[in-house]
């Protein structure tokens, strides 16, 4: 007996032993679960969000205070109903609902976002998500329900997309790390492109900039990536898919980092700017277009000078003129025919203007380079050459522009003539600023008008001391024939070789009372610009005949053979220049052919008045002589067009002549077409006996210079030539 009893005991210790440790365990397990179950049961009745449980059954156990706030419902009224009838009776959607008793059904969870009537019986939006709890063993034993407002954010977000839609703008999304971009429907139909045509890639956006603006483009976005304060927000043109190109206004942002800071995604808007784009455009053209003529006015010709300027500055070779127009005694096309006359005068002017310049006109094709008419102000018009390959380029501008402006107008029954005076400047002496270069152009302009109107004047940079300094030497200027002031001197011109004298030169001087001597450049610009120069030169014309007359009466067969007398641009366009020119020589007893007017290049081949003028001096027997050759409009190719029969080379090319091989060679080749055309020629400004050897070396005929004899006074000229007399025997 004993044994059986120690035997139970045995047995009861082996087998109450273990169920008390598994009670024990389940007890330890029961009792962390409860402590996790406060703490969650604590976060729940905190959060915000509306959180119901339920047993396995679906029937609700616990809810929070937030879902009794969004339901209406107690939580007694709450506890033990199944939590499909809670959502039923909540759903303003039938169609998620079902989605919801469906993930019932499969023991699934689920996650949508539904329309609910709050408690308020107004609808709004909650994202549900209902999750199924499950034991450790895997036994699902209830329901979980979290379910967030999004109504605020919702009604947040129909405003924007109300607003986007109203404002008509497109959205874009671009993904860095992915390389894609999406776009809203307002986006494609801005560009009109249907769907599917586009490529979801960055490169396919960026083939659609344009080429000119995908630098701009990149360097903002790349402002943008490096610093956010620098907003990506630029207008670029885009290819429509009608393939014309369309203004857009980008605005974005970064929209996602990684914890290194990288961008991973770009947002923004855009906008169809294109009618805004087309405004400005039209703004900027009214801004620098004249009303009446619809030429370019002031503003744009200053920005098309400063942009020569500017290339001028990058590129030494590049050259550029502008010509300033104005027209002759228009103030009385106004006064005597009414404005409305004088603005059809200013657009038909407008038109010849177009007309001449266009690139289909005989003339445009003359040259390569571009044209530029504008209308600055009252009757001044303006014209920029551009890449030019010289001088010479506007100076046939401008010959050709007095011939097409002085045709007659025909303007409401009235027939008006209003010829143009043309001031040219070039790049060779142009100011750094626009402003500069336009009051050099006018400074050339009143110069021309001066000196006779109906003609063109090429800038000189002494013009602008000239306009400061010429309001008092006028006043004297016109004082100084009265008072004896002008005097006449002569330099000898030689044969060569043998130095025989060939002639001598008539050069005015002024000996100012106060400013002593004035120098020709300074007074003969002066003097045919206040009309002085028909006086002067007609004074110099007589003194000069009387002299060679005294002369040939004094030293007889020693006497100069012949006499030189310059005539100015004013001079020439004179009407009763070649009677004073025969008065002058019948009153000194003078052979027309012992008289040489001197005229330059530019002026003789100026126009046809000029040119007129000299062929009838020529018929009269008057020698012709081209002076400065080589400095002005003439060359080689058309010096046989010209009614003269001698020519002299500028003073700059004898000077060069052992310092260029350019210089020899053109005075060679000059020489060479002299002899072929039967004229004669002269080397000026000789000022060393090795000058003068080497240009009798090459054939030249005559000389004249320092070297020979300065300019000198009558009765110096005498003594000069009676020293000489002994020297020419033995020669």
């Amino acid at each position: 007996m004993g044994g059986i009893a120690v035997l139970g005991l045995v047995l009861s210790f082996a087998l109450v032993e273990p169920t008390a440790r598994a009670v024990r365990r389940q007890y330890e397990a029961l009792s962390r679960q409860a402590d996790r179950l406060k703490r969650m049961a604590k976060v729940a009745e905190l959060s915000s969000n509306a959180i119901a449980i339920t047993d396995g059954m679906h029937r609700v156990v616990w809810i929070n205070e937030a879902f009794s706030d969004l339901t209406s419902y107690t939580p007694d009224q709450c506890r033990g109903r199944r939590i499909g009838t809670l959502l039923k009776a909540r759903s303003a959607d039938p169609t998620h609902f079902t989605e919801f008793t469906e993930a019932l059904a499969r023991g699934q969870g689920i996650k949508r976002e539904v329309r609910v009537i709050a408690k308020n019986a107004e609808l709004g939006w909650v994202l549900v998500d209902m999750q199924p709890i499950r034991d450790e063993d895997g036994t699902m034993s209830g329901w979980v329900l979290v379910a967030t407002d999004l109504t605020a954010v919702r009604t947040q977000q129909e405003i924007l997309s109300l607003a986007v839609s109203g404002a008509g703008l497109g959205i874009w999304h671009w993904d860095l790390v992915e390389d894609s971009v999406e776009w809203n429907a307002r986006m494609q139909q801005i560009l009109g492109y249907p769907d599917g045509a586009l490529t979801p890639r960055s490169a396919t956006w960026l083939n659609l900039i344009h080429p000119d603006d995908v630098q701009t483009w990149e360097d903002s976005l790349r402002q943008h990536l490096r610093d956010e304060s620098n907003e990506h927000r630029l207008s670029v043109r885009l290819r429509h898919h009608s393939g014309r190109w369309v203004w857009i206004l980008f605005a974005g942002r970064a929209a996602d980092r990684s914890v290194q800071g990288r961008v991973l995604r770009l947002a923004g808007v855009a906008m169809d700017v294109n009618a805004q784009k087309a405004l400005e455009q039209q703004l900027r053209t009214a801004a620098r277009t004249d009303d009446l003529t619809a030429l370019p006015n002031r503003t744009g010709m200053v920005e098309l000078i400063r942009a020569a300027l500017a290339r001028r500055r990058v590129e030494p070779g590049y050259h550029f003129a502008v010509l300033f127009m104005d027209f002759d005694r228009f103030k009385q096309v106004n006064d005597t025919l009414g404005h409305t006359v004088r603005d059809a005068l200013l657009r038909q002017i407008a038109r010849r203007l177009e007309d001449s310049l266009r690139p289909g006109d005989s003339f445009a094709h003359s040259g390569d380079f571009d044209k530029v008419a504008a209308r600055i102000g009252g009757d001044e018009f303006v014209v920029l050459l551009d890449d030019i390959r010289g001088d010479l380029d506007a100076i046939h501008v401008a010959s050709r522009l007095l011939y097409v402006l002085a045709a007659p107008y025909v303007l409401d029954g009235h027939r008006v003539t209003s010829t143009v005076s043309i001031g040219i400047v070039t790049s060779t002496h142009t100011e750094d600023d626009a402003d500069s270069v336009l009051r050099d152009a006018d400074i050339a302009m009143y110069e021309a008008k001066r000196t006779g109107r109906a003609r063109y004047v090429l800038f000189d940079p002494l013009m602008r001391s000239q306009v400061s300094d010429s309001v008092s030497l006028e006043n004297d200027l016109r004082q100084a024939l009265d008072n004896r002031e002008m005097r006449v001197v002569y330099q000898p011109l030689l044969h060569l070789p043998g130095h025989q004298l060939a002639g001598v030169e008539a050069l005015v001087r002024w000996q100012h009372p106060v400013r002593g001597a004035v120098s020709p450049v300074d007074f003969i610009p002066l003097a045919e610009a206040c009309g002085v120069i028909a006086a002067l030169g007609q004074f110099v014309l007589e003194t000069a005949c009387q002299t060679f007359a005294q002369l040939q009466r004094d030293l007889g067969s020693t006497a100069p053979p012949s006499m030189s007398v310059n005539l100015s641009r004013a001079q020439l366009r004179e009407p009763g220049l070649v009677g004073m020119v025969r008065d002058a020589l019948r009153s000194a007893d003078m052979e027309p052919r012992q008289l040489v007017l001197e005229v330059t290049e530019s002026l003789a081949a100026q126009d046809a008045l000029v040119q007129t003028t000299l062929q009838e001096l020529r018929a009269m027997g008057v020698a012709l002589s081209l002076d400065d050759f080589g400095t002005g409009y003439s060359s080689l190719a058309c010096l046989h067009e010209l009614p003269v029969s001698s020519i002299k080379i500028d003073r700059s090319f004898v000077n060069l002549l052992d310092k260029s091989e350019y210089h020899r060679v053109l005075i060679e080749a000059t020489l060479r077409v002299a002899a072929t055309l039967k004229l004669g020629t002269v080397a000026e400004g000789i000022e060393t006996a090795e000058q003068a050897t080497e240009m009798a070396a090459m054939g030249c005929q005559k000389g004249q210079g320092y070297w020979f004899g300065r300019p000198m006074e009558v009765e110096a000229l005498v003594a000069w030539i009676q020293a000489r007399q002994p020297l020419e025997k033995i020669t």
